[in-house]
């Protein structure tokens, strides 16, 4: 059903409604930070002392990066046969548990300083210690550090004289080098010389600080994660690399002792984060979030049971062994039961981990008290309670009643700490609402916009007065609690959305007439699939087995909805159902498997064979029917590409080429060379599509090792039918050939918005999350590989890395982009329109994902939670951008650039 008016979106609305889109995005992104993830730091608290009669003077801590626990526990007693006899006899042993992002940084920053990394430092880049924060290397009196420089360089970020640093060069950081242990033996050696050198034959007046309480020997080991990220964690390569630790950590332990000869070091060893099966971290996997915790000498008692901790009470543990000032920031718990001490001993390091808690709760709870309008204090705590409680505890430790002074404080320390989250969180809700309002009035505004043509409302200039005046009350309210800058906006989006909303408001009941209309205007089963199809969507971000019964569904919706089965043959119909049936046993497959499977990856390769084939011929015939000049010089050397690219694949795999060898730079010509071909086909969209897949296929065959090559190219041949399918339903005839005929020029689009537009809508949003999800999990960091790139380097560079991964994930999302754009050609639609349908679609999951978010729990939900919402709210974006690029691609012609 068509609807014959003006157009519907006048261009200054166009506008509008970008403009308005991009700052509805950019508030709803930042008011999740400040709703969920506002920084936990706060300062200007005191510093506490953690004890005056510490058991050890100086802390030896090695951090084993990218070590699971599972690697060296569970009876691998030959894998660290040094540590294994620490465990049973010598020393205290357990899993430290981690929080996602299983990462480098947020794990050093949590065994350091005591703190789950501060959610502001995702947005300002974790490579220059972004926020500032307390840890041991701080506190310490001395600090001497070997590892990596994007550890190392985060805890010296003032330059404190007191801290020395030594940092290897970057490049060495290779994960496809056979010898991983290379960066370990290079720190190794630095702390030996340091040791043998420095201290032992120190001469000068300032060696007495090598002796002094309260030095820190920091030793960070990256080879062990370069090794499982490059061969894997059941691989030779990182068992050796392993033993090469254990085997060292014992040398440096024996100088320690032989050198300081005073039995008043400790010594800690433990890791960062763990590691999946499949070479990587970041998730929450128990691989991943479970480290070994092993420490042994002064301080430490002697038992061979397993005691876990968090890893964030290693902080206050390693600052309490030292007899430093815990940092303070720290909200971990000090474990008593690694430490071999007497009660008195105990109950000092207790009652100062207590008063470090409360300096923070005192901090937090002042600044609520004094800013918020209506103040309901954390169990009715008041500051004379609390004060009376500190006097409580210091007067058991007067009367030497130290065992209930440990009881009592450990009571008070769960308060203080669930006090914490109270005052951190108190205006969650309040933000949550108000925030919830204003999206759902941007939603009507927008739904406003493209269904019904613009009218401008006559309102009494009065009434237009008075809601302007309304959007002063958030303002003032603000100003009196002392808010942020950013709750100003938060607490005001909802007065201004409906304000905006309300110029429209006489449309509304228009627009619910109109959209009734549209949706149902052919089938009752179009509306269920939008719905079923928008939860499922939803839940595959938890669950990937639910976009297998999206597709099934999809794949039926054709013979059961004459909107979208018209005029298409029984032939076409059974394609395009058995195609999404066999797209849908992907989701099915494990979420990433990047050992290189030769059998599939083989079966990928000949699937794009194939589909070359076909498209090959069935082009070449339209264009000697047409009489059309079809570019099959390019055809034909971009099937070369593809060929070589395969073999060249296969070749790295089965040991003929090396990891290191030169031959790694023709790659960059299979990259770089078939793309840049893609200009020189005409505009016709069955040769511009066709040069566009296959000028692609070869990197994408390059960065695949398993089932993704097959997925690639069954996703590719289902993009072709839906075009098949939507050009004849827009010619409403058999126009089986349309598609080799239409162009992809500049076109005038109709004025018209129909039920179909709102399909063709769901189906993009549909592919582009296939096109992921069908293959590994896009909300997942440890989806990624950096081995997927090792056929273009191995030499550790990130940004590189990166992009080449970005880039693989990109590529079937240009795919869709491509043939989207084929489609809106062909029907000569208002793109804006199109994107703003889809902008709904999109915009009612963002909804459910705020109400999704969790900060509490365990950190996989946390982490998770937080990463769908991003995804969902950058989503319309990115597919703007994709579809701009799409646009270059699908035109771009060097005849052009040289006229």
């Amino acid at each position: 059903m068509y609807f014959k008016e003006k157009l519907l979106v006048p261009k200054n609305k166009k506008y509008q409604i970008i403009i308005l889109g991009l700052l509805i995005h950019l508030v709803m992104l930042f008011a999740v930070f400040d709703i969920y993830f506002s920084s936990p730091l706060d300062h200007g608290m005191e510093s506490v002392r953690s004890t005056f009669d510490p058991p050890a003077k100086r802390l030896v801590l090695f951090v084993a990066d990218g070590l699971r626990a599972e690697a060296v526990y569970d009876g691998k007693t030959e894998r660290i046969p040094f540590l294994s006899r620490v465990m049973k006899k010598d020393g205290s042993w357990g899993v430290a548990h981690t929080r996602v992002p299983t990462e480098s940084r947020p794990g050093h920053v949590a065994l350091l300083a005591g703190i789950y990394e501060d959610p502001s430092a995702i947005m300002k880049g974790w490579k220059a210690n972004p926020v500032h924060f307390d840890s041991v290397i701080n506190q310490s009196a001395h600090a001497w550090c070997w590892g990596s420089p994007d550890i190392l360089n985060i805890f010296n970020k003032d330059a404190r004289p007191h801290i020395k640093l030594q940092t290897y060069d970057a490049e060495l950081e290779d994960f496809g080098a056979n010898d991983t242990g290379l960066l370990d033996k290079w720190v190794f050696d630095r702390v030996r010389s340091f040791l043998t050198e420095d201290v032992k034959k120190c001469r000068r007046q300032d060696c007495d600080r090598f002796h002094d309480s309260g030095n820190v020997f920091f030793l960070h080991l990256l080879g062990i994660d370069t090794a499982g990220h490059g061969f894997k964690p059941h691989s030779n390569q990182y068992i050796d690399n392993i033993k090469l630790v254990d085997r060292n950590t014992e040398i440096i332990y024996q100088l320690f002792q032989d050198i300081f000869n005073d039995n008043n070091t400790v010594f800690v060893f433990t890791a960062d984060h763990g590691m999946t099966d499949w070479g990587s971290h970041g998730a929450g996997s128990s691989h991943e979030t479970e480290a070994p915790f092993i420490a042994w000498g002064a301080g430490i008692k002697t038992e061979g049971a397993q005691k876990d901790v968090k890893q964030i009470d290693i902080a206050p543990l390693l600052s309490s062994l030292i007899g430093i000032n815990i940092p303070v920031n720290s909200i971990g718990v000090v474990p008593l039961n690694y430490l071999d001490m007497n009660d008195e001993g105990l109950g000092e390091i207790r009652l100062s981990n207590t008063l470090q808690l409360l300096e923070i709760f005192n901090i937090k709870r002042e600044r609520t008290e004094k800013n918020s309008l209506i103040y309901l204090p954390y169990k009715g705590l008041s500051s004379q309670e609390l004060n009376d409680k500190v006097q409580h505890l210091k007067r058991l430790k007067l009367e030497r009643k130290f065992r209930e002074l440990i009881e009592d404080c450990e009571l008070f320390m769960t308060t203080l700490i669930e006090g914490l989250d109270y005052y951190h969180n108190y205006y969650q809700f309040p933000l949550l609402m108000s925030i919830s309002l204003g999206f759902i009035g941007w939603i009507l505004f927008l739904a406003v916009s493209i269904l019904y043509e613009n009218i401008t409302d006559q309102q009494m200039p009065g009434r237009r007065t008075f809601l302007y005046k309304l959007n002063l009350i958030p303002i003032i309210l603000c100003y009196m609690q002392s808010f942020p800058l950013s709750y100003y906006i938060h607490f005001s989006f909802p007065f201004l959305s409906f304000t905006v909303l309300h110029q429209d408001i006489s449309k509304l009941r228009g627009m619910f007439i109109k959209l009734r209309c549209v949706l149902f205007s052919h089938n009752i089963y179009n509306i269920l699939i939008y719905i079923i199809g928008l939860e499922l969507l939803v839940f595959g971000f938890f669950e990937r087995k639910a976009f297998s019964l999206l597709t099934v569904l999809i794949g039926t919706w054709i013979f059961f909805t004459d909107s979208f089965g018209r005029h298409i043959n029984d032939k076409d119909k059974i394609l395009w159902a058995v195609l999404w049936v066999i797209l849908s046993i992907f989701p099915l497959c494990p979420v990433m498997k990047t050992t290189f499977d030769l059998p599939m990856y083989v079966l990928g390769s000949v699937a794009w064979f194939v589909l070359f084939y076909v498209m090959f011929c069935r082009s070449k015939l339209q264009n000697l029917v047409g009489r059309n000049t079809g570019a099959y010089k390019i055809f034909i050397f971009q099937f070369l590409c593809l060929v070589l690219a395969s073999l060249y694949s296969i070749s790295l795999e089965l040991g003929f080429i090396a990891n290191s060898s030169s031959v790694k730079y023709f790659s960059w010509c299979l990259l770089f060379m078939p793309v840049s071909l893609i200009p020189f086909s005409g505009h016709q969209v069955a040769d511009r599509l066709t040069t566009t897949f296959f000028g692609f296929a070869p990197f994408y065959l390059l960065v695949s090792s398993n089932y993704e090559a097959l997925f690639s190219a069954v996703y590719v041949a289902l993009l072709c039918i839906w075009l098949l399918i939507e050009s004849k339903i827009l010619q409403a005839m058999d126009s089986t050939n349309i598609i080799y005929y239409s162009t992809f020029y500049t076109y005038k689009s109709r004025a018209k918005i129909n039920s179909d537009m709102f399909r063709r809508a769901f189906l993009f949003i549909v592919f582009i999350f296939i096109g992921f999800f069908g293959t590994g999990n896009i909300a997942s960091l440890n989806s990624f590989d950096p081995m997927w790139v090792r056929a273009f380097l191995t030499v550790f560079s990130p940004f590189k890395m990166m992009g080449l991964i970005l880039m693989k994930i990109t590529v079937p999302f240009l795919f869709s982009c491509c043939v989207f754009r084929a489609i809106n050609s062909i029907g000569r639609e208002n793109i804006l329109q199109m994107f703003c349908i889809i902008l709904i679609f999109s915009d009612l999951m963002v909804l459910q994902f705020l109400f999704l978010i969790t900060n509490k729990g365990s950190w996989l939900d946390i982490g998770s939670s937080l990463s769908h919402f991003i995804i969902m709210e950058g989503f319309v974006t990115i597919l703007l951008l994709l579809y701009g690029f799409a646009h270059i691609v699908t035109t771009a012609s060097y005849k052009k650039l040289v006229i």
